[in-house]
C-alpha cells in the first residue's frame, strides 16, 4: 500500500540515504543559517555520485546535515557532517562512531565550506579513505578517526582533483584474467 501512494520501500534508497538524518532548518527553525532538510537529498545524491565514480559505490556510512551548530540532528555522532555555519556554508565533521555508541566525531578546521564545493571537499578525504583504508570493510568514521585531521589535511593539501585515478586501491575487485 505505500508503494500505491508513491513512497520508496527502505531497500530502494541508497545506503546514505537510509543511515542520514537532518534538521527541518529553513524556514521552520529561526535558529537556522543554512538549508539542512530540503538540501539532504540533494547532498545524498551528490555524496553517492561521487563514491560511484571513484569506485566506492557500495561505501554506505551515518551523514547528518544541519541548519546551525546547536545539533538537533546529531551531526557530531555522524561519520560525516555538514553543520550549517551561514548562508549556504557549512562546518565539516569527520570521524564518528558509525554504530552511534563509541565515538563523537570532530570538527575540522573547514568551517565554511561552500555548498556548491561539496564535491571539491569530500573528493580528497573519499581518495585517502579508498587508498588507505586498513580492510576492505573499515567503515569511513573509523578511517577518518584513526587517521585524525591532520593527516587528512595534509593529504588533501596535496591531492589534485581527479588524482583517486592514479591511486593504488588495496581492495579493489580482482581483475578477471585476460586470455
Amino acid at each position: 500500500i505505500l508503494k500505491e501512494h508513491g513512497l520508496k520501500m527502505a531497500s530502494e534508497l541508497s545506503g546514505i540515504t537510509r543511515k542520514s538524518i537532518a534538521c527541518p532548518a529553513f524556514p521552520l527553525c529561526g535558529l537556522a543559517m543554512a538549508e539542512a532538510e530540503r538540501v539532504q537529498p540533494e547532498i545524498n545524491a551528490r555524496l553517492v555520485a561521487k563514491l560511484e565514480s571513484m569506485g566506492l559505490g557500495n561505501t554506505e556510512f551515518v551523514t547528518r546535515t544541519t541548519g546551525c551548530p546547536n545539533g538537533c540532528a546529531r551531526p557530531y555522532m555522524a561519520e560525516i557532517a555538514f553543520v550549517g555555519s551561514g548562508p549556504g556554508t557549512y562546518q565539516l565533521w569527520l570521524g564518528g562512531s558509525p554504530d552511534q555508541s563509541e565515538r563523537t566525531g570532530y570538527a575540522t578546521d573547514i568551517f565554511k565550506m561552500k555548498y556548491d564545493d561539496l564535491e571539491a571537499t569530500v573528493e580528497p578525504i573519499f581518495a585517502m579513505y579508498k587508498s588507505q583504508r586498513n580492510a576492505a570493510d573499515e567503515a569511513f568514521g573509523d578511517f577518518c578517526y584513526r587517521m585524525g585531521w591532520e593527516a587528512i589535511k595534509a593529504f588533501s593539501e596535496s591531492y589534485s582533483p581527479g588524482g583517486w585515478a592514479t591511486l593504488p586501491d588495496p581492495y579493489a575487485p580482482a581483475l578477471l584474467p585476460t586470455p
